[in-house]
């Protein structure tokens, strides 16, 4: 049959509920080990769907929700929900899109929504009961219509398709292949798994694309003096675990390059252990091979990292400052010539 019975009657807390007294587990340890997993992962698919419902109506009615508002709240009506002996729930973006559609805008909608829910079942189900569970399914293709945004698959057709045919097919709409392939990671895993799994999976994807995208793009540049006694490298880029080994390997050969070396650090950023061990491992390179290296103009966020970890790299020249004649300094007199008086 597709008649099913939305009847029911006003909640009350299951502990003076007969109906739940000799069902009630015992509240000891075994008890709360067997419900924490099921606990855990309802509460992040919950939290990480209206969160992201928040997201979507945010976007469609142009205001700024509240994350935390949203998610404490969520949380007590879970509490109270499962004192009074109802399942869990979460906002979900099918009635939200249903509630924007049919011009509910503000916090009251949800609430004459809420009461009309528990007047359908405590008074008027006997006409509810009378619609067939078949006929939602007709409501629900109008939610999912408004819900999904068809532009995305343009985006996705267009950014799989090389060059030369998006041109052909005025088809500019190209984005990193990889998001694409993160976003279809995600909508796979929630299909197949559940929400919280695929967001899990989209996370850690997107973290490694970044880490992989972010260490090529450390930069080096030689300049090697006239009488090409000394070399000069400036460093630029994130300085990380995911950029040491291009690091290194931008770096000439030291047996072949002058014994006096300088690496300026003011385009780089050291951002972990890993990048403080990489200057480290630069110095060691260099001073094996019978040069002398130190690393100059550090920004603050850097100096700031490697000065707490100081005594670690107290053989490495890389803390020294630079000392400048104020009196003959070139760039000192062309901005004091070139400066205004007040």
């Amino acid at each position: 049959a597709d008649l099913a019975s939305v009847a029911g009657a006003f909640p009350l807390p299951v502990w003076a509920s007969s109906e739940y007294r000799d069902v009630m587990p015992p509240l000891n340890g075994e008890t709360i080990a067997a419900i924490l997993p099921v606990a855990f992962t309802a509460a992040a698919i919950g939290l990480l769907e209206s969160l992201l419902t928040l997201e979507i109506i945010d976007e469609m009615t142009n205001t700024k929700g509240n994350n935390n508002r949203e998610a404490i709240g969520q949380g007590l009506g879970n509490l109270f929900s499962g004192i009074l002996g109802g399942m869990g729930g979460c906002t979900t973006i099918g009635q939200s899109m249903m509630n924007l559609h049919s011009g509910g805008f503000t916090r009251l909608s949800s609430t004459v929504a809420a009461i009309f829910m528990l007047c359908i079942i405590l008074v008027a189900y006997p006409l509810i009961n009378l619609i067939p569970v078949a006929g939602l399914a007709g409501v629900m293709f109008v939610v999912t219509y408004f819900t999904i945004e068809w532009e995305s698959f343009k985006v996705v057709f267009g950014s799989c398709l090389p060059q030369t045919y998006r041109k052909k097919y005025d088809l500019e709409t190209k984005v990193k292949r990889s998001d694409v392939f993160v976003m279809l990671s995600v909508v796979t895993v929630t299909l197949i798994l559940d929400l919280a799994i695929g967001v899990g999976v989209g996370i850690l994807l997107s973290c490694l694309i970044f880490a992989w995208d972010t260490g090529t793009r450390v930069t080096l540049n030689r300049a090697v003096s006239e009488d090409g006694h000394s070399v000069i490298y400036s460093l630029g880029g994130p300085i990380f675990f995911g950029s040491i080994k291009p690091l290194m390997d931008l770096f000439p050969n030291p047996k072949e390059e002058p014994k006096d070396v300088t690496v300026l650090l003011e385009n780089a950023d050291i951002l972990d252990w890993s990048g403080m061990m990489a200057i480290k491992r630069i110095h060691e390179k260099m001073e094996n091979n019978g040069a002398t290296v130190k690393f100059q103009k550090l920004n603050v966020s850097s100096r700031k990292l490697m000065y707490k970890s100081k005594h670690l790299w107290e053989n490495v020249n890389i803390f020294e400052e630079e000392k400048v004649d104020v009196e003959h300094d070139v760039l000192v007199e062309q901005n004091h010539l070139g400066g205004t008086h007040l």
